[in-house]
């Protein structure tokens, strides 16, 4: 075998990595992956940032289009007057515009059920824990993500959205006293129509448990 022959085998079977290697099945339809997430939520009602944790499960439709279902549990500090805990339960679609590769960009929107409530700071002095509120409703949420594959079934995915409260939310007020704040329930947290929004960055780990097709 001369070097000519040898060059057109090497030619060939580095050609034949490199298609393999684009042929790679990140996303294809049937994949089943299992994620654990956590939560970011900013620019919401009390302008604090909120923090939280969840989990999720990705269920592929067809090969640019992918259903998540997720539940999370977010927490935040009224600014040491209380806490706001709040749990989204919901549904999301991924549309991906361009074929999977390693960086794999994505468009996302979805529905939900959430729970908010709102729990005063008690003290030695004073018991507020009967004047916590709570309610249920709903959101929609929508936004841009990107899945960053380390290998065929490991993924980081990170997700920004919008997620927009529909009907009625919760009425209280965090007032400003001295050098902290006091979290004003006067209206013994009457519930009021309207829209309530605020931003969610979700950061997650996602491993691929199956092929159902």
């Amino acid at each position: 075998m001369n070097w000519k022959m040898i060059f057109l085998v090497a030619l060939g079977l580095n050609l034949q990595t490199t298609l393999a290697q684009d042929e790679v099945p990140y996303i294809e339809k049937g994949h089943l992956s299992l994620g654990l997430r956590t939560t970011t939520s900013l620019f919401g009602h009390d302008n604090v940032p909120g923090l939280g944790t969840g989990g999720h499960f990705r269920l592929q439709l067809f090969d640019r289009l992918s259903t998540e279902w997720f539940a999370d549990w977010i927490t935040m500090d009224l600014k040491g007057a209380g806490t706001r805990n709040s749990a989204h339960i919901g549904w999301s679609v991924l549309f991906y515009p361009l074929t999977a590769q390693k960086v794999t960009p994505y468009l996302i929107a979805g529905h939900c059920f959430d729970y908010n409530q709102i729990t005063p700071l008690s003290t030695a002095f004073v018991d507020r824990s009967g004047e916590q509120i709570d309610r249920w409703s709903s959101a929609v949420q929508a936004g841009i993500g990107s899945h960053f594959f380390l290998s065929e079934r490991f993924n980081v995915s990170f997700a920004a959205q919008y997620m927009l409260h529909l009907g009625e939310h919760l009425d209280y007020e965090l007032q400003s006293v001295g050098s902290g704040y006091f979290l004003n329930m006067s209206n013994g947290g009457a519930h009021e129509a309207g829209f309530e929004g605020h931003i969610l960055l979700t950061l997650s780990i996602n491993y691929r448990i199956g092929d159902l097709c």
